[in-house]
């Protein structure tokens, strides 16, 4: 029968058994739980004691896996080792590529007992583009990353729009009266600025090095008739600095305004013609003659009577 005091013991034992289990040689601890994506997880039948897990710029640090970054840019390296951090170091270089020797180096020498660690490699501004092998180091074991340096973007603003009416552009909500510029590139990070003439009507908060599908661009005092520039500025969180230049000229695009509702044209009223007076004719000239004895037409008819009458009167006294 197994008393109280003895199930405690074995179970003290047993649990000094599993830690054991996980303690590597040479000073090499399992990383707890391990690391999504890398071979550090407790029970891997081949742990490493080092792994490059994220190849970015600092442009996009949370990104994950390996990917482009340019020439004058800064370089970040994530990955994790089963090291305690206290008795190691990290020796990271670049030892393959164009221009490698060009590239400097760092050493890590500190980082958490979850065995993530992060280093930044400044990327020279001078180096020829091309594939480069990354290379990482604790005693006498190492990984290796190849990864890709491209040309610097050089700064760009895209179409800029200002709207009445709150609206989505690229995936972002755009509240209305606010400008959205698309398609920015800030190669040393920066502002975007809306310009009227030489007033600044809106600035956008600091963003980061790189491209951005659509800034936001809050204004005031603006309306359908100003003409307004989205400029390309650089700068640091602190403070907005001189607009990016391209061959001398600011790197600027005109921003499109609503458009403007039509006009209501007046209606035009008809001028009233005078309506003619009615002409009064004058009496006529012309009198009418007064009736002149012998010449109306009664005397005319008497005249004939007694001409027959005398005719007869005539006739028979030659029969007589």
């Amino acid at each position: 029968m197994t008393t109280p005091r003895l199930t405690r013991a074995l179970g003290f034992v047993a649990t000094f058994v599993v830690v054991l289990s996980v303690v590597a040689p040479s000073g090499a601890v399992a990383v707890p739980g391990g690391v999504p994506g890398t071979p550090n997880a407790v029970g891997a039948d081949s742990p490493r004691s080092i792994a490059v897990v994220d190849v970015v710029s600092a442009d996009g640090p949370n990104r994950s896996g390996v990917h482009p970054v340019e020439v004058g840019s800064t370089l970040v390296v994530r990955g994790t080792t089963n090291r305690r951090p206290d008795d190691n170091a990290i020796d990271v270089t670049v030892t393959d590529g164009p221009d490698a020797d060009r590239f400097g180096f760092a050493v890590v020498e500190t980082w958490g007992y979850d065995g993530v660690w992060t280093v930044r490699l400044a990327v020279p501004a001078t180096i020829t583009p091309g594939t480069y092998t990354l290379s990482v180091r604790v005693d006498d074991e190492t990984d290796v990353q190849p990864f890709e340096v491209v040309e610097r973007r050089p700064a760009a603003i895209g179409r800029a729009t200002l709207s009445d009416a709150t609206r989505t552009v690229a995936g972002e909500s755009v509240p209305a009266g606010a400008v959205a510029v698309r398609n920015v590139t800030l190669p040393d990070g920066g502002y975007v600025e809306i310009r009227r003439g030489d007033a600044l009507a809106g600035q956008s908060a600091y963003r980061a090095t790189g491209s951005h599908a659509v800034v936001v661009v809050p204004v005031d005092g603006v309306d359908a008739e100003s003409d307004l520039r989205a400029v390309a500025v650089r700068g640091t969180p602190d403070a907005a600095d001189d607009p990016y230049r391209r061959n001398g000229t600011a790197v600027a695009v005109a921003v499109s305004l609503p458009p403007v509702g039509p006009t209501a044209t007046p209606t035009r009223t008809p001028t009233a013609s005078p309506t003619p007076s009615p002409i009064t004719q004058p009496p006529s000239s012309t009198a009418t003659p007064a009736p002149t004895t012998g010449s109306s037409p009664g005397f005319g008819v008497l005249a004939a009577l007694l001409a027959v009458v005398a005719g007869l009167g005539a006739r028979v006294v030659g029969q007589s």
